[in-house]
């Protein structure tokens, strides 16, 4: 019985060995004829599922849980390290958006791209709920504001609430203090069990920034929101959570008219060398 699936074609495998190197849980070995890699017999259970044997084969001889090589993205043999950086340097946060929905062909781009996301661990355990119609964002908005300016009023006034105080005049003129008008959110929850629940949504989102600018997306992180989400449970029982999930970070995007003309010119950052 082979639970993972683990299969080497011999007539495609070098024997090079790249992949039983590479292995973070130790579990691949040569067989007795120091031919082809196998798995170590009673050892399945240690694999992370990281697929690093299947990435690292050069010939393509590898294939574990079903996957067929072939069918993985091929790497760029040559990306463009200065397009990286200027992708990067060029990242802004939007606060204003087009009040309309994100195309569906954009929206699966950027929700399918969250499957390469790290986690710690690779437990890959996280819940993305997303907003993606402006009508859902709207009722959030509406309800949100209302909620605050009622509990305003109220003695003593809840911490997050307080918080907005400085807003007082802006929120009883029904102005998105917190949304800032945005026609979509993400909120990434993590497994309050999993290996590293308080960095892994702030990496998923770190790329989900990334891939959405890259798109002509918009987008803004917002503690506003995550602090709205935790402070009203009806807010929050919308995402609809699977049991033990706690909502980790919120990002805002969609269409915005914003268009920036160049990277900003930031300070340098504090760089020691450790001797």
């Amino acid at each position: 019985m082979n639970p993972l699936k683990f299969f080497v074609d011999e007539s495609k495998c070098v024997k090079c060995g790249a992949c039983i190197r590479d292995c973070a849980s130790e579990i691949l070995e040569f067989d007795q004829e120091r031919e082809f890699p196998h798995l170590i017999a009673g050892m399945e259970e240690r694999c992370n599922k990281c697929q690093h044997c299947l990435a690292i084969c050069p010939t393509g001889a590898l294939e574990i849980f079903g996957r067929d090589p072939e069918e993985s993205i091929p790497p760029d043999s040559n990306p463009d390290s200065e397009e990286i950086l200027s992708l990067i340097a060029n990242r802004r946060s939007f606060r204003s958006y087009r009040h309309e929905n994100v195309d569906k062909v954009t929206l699966d781009k950027l929700k399918d791209m969250l499957k390469f996301v790290p986690t710690g661990v690779n437990a890959h355990s996280l819940y993305f709920a997303f907003i993606d119609d402006v009508k859902v964002m709207d009722e959030f908005r509406d309800y949100t504001i209302k909620a605050i300016n009622r509990m305003l009023k109220e003695d003593p006034v809840p911490p997050f609430v307080a918080r907005m105080a400085r807003y007082r005049e802006q929120l009883e003129r029904g102005k998105d203090v917190i949304f800032r008008g945005a026609a979509h959110m993400l909120v990434v929850a993590a497994d309050e069990n999993s290996p590293t629940p308080e960095i892994d949504p702030a990496i998923a989102l770190s790329y989900f920034e990334l891939y959405a600018q890259s798109l002509g997306i918009g987008t803004v992180w917002c503690g506003l929101a995550q602090g709205a989400l935790l402070t009203f449970p009806d807010l929050l029982s919308r995402l609809k959570l699977p049991k033990g999930y706690k909502p980790g970070c919120c990002m805002l995007f969609g269409n915005t008219d914003l268009r920036y003309c160049r990277a900003i010119q930031p300070e340098r950052v504090q760089i020691s060398s450790v001797k």
